[in-house]
């Protein structure tokens, strides 16, 4: 979605990608609710998430870095942009532990629940398509499965 928003002329090379950080910006707050819904629901489930995200997390830092790097962006402005969207983690995170606390726990089911529907439709519209865009080898099928596992290992363990 971010890339339709974008136009690709010479002269938007030398520009921050605007709409790609909007998009990621709004990604991230939205993780960091659930990850505050998730320390409202329970100390176990926020660091489940919190550890969960935080692979995600990772990638998607590497890949606005890339992205800015791309762009013409300076390391300085790289880390500024990163370390912005960071923010905005924190923002949804403080907001959900805090605001989000007292609610009862059907209303907190809910508020989990389109979080968790609106990742997995990130997933499904975005991510497993682009996916398929690239063969599929032995190597990609068995790092699925084993991240797959070792977060229902830790789900059930932790």
């Amino acid at each position: 979605m971010a890339e339709k928003l974008e136009k690709a002329t010479p002269e938007s090379r030398s520009r921050l990608p605007i709409a790609f950080l909007a998009a990621i910006a709004v990604d991230l707050l939205i993780d960091g609710l659930l990850i505050g819904i998730g320390f409202a629901a329970g100390a176990k489930e926020g660091r489940l998430l919190t550890l969960a995200l935080t692979v995600e997390l990772l990638s998607l830092g590497l890949a606005v870095a890339v992205t800015l790097t791309d762009a013409g962006a300076t390391r300085a402005k790289i880390i500024g942009v990163t370390t912005t969207l960071a923010m905005a983690l924190l923002v949804g995170a403080a907001g959900g532990a805090t605001l989000l606390v007292g609610l009862s726990p059907v209303a907190l089911e809910i508020a989990f629940s389109f979080g968790l529907a609106a990742l997995l439709f990130l997933v499904t519209e975005e991510l497993l398509t682009e996916a398929h865009e690239v063969p599929e080898t032995h190597w990609i099928t068995s790092a699925f499965f084993a991240g797959f596992l070792l977060f229902l290992i830790l789900g059930m363990a932790w």
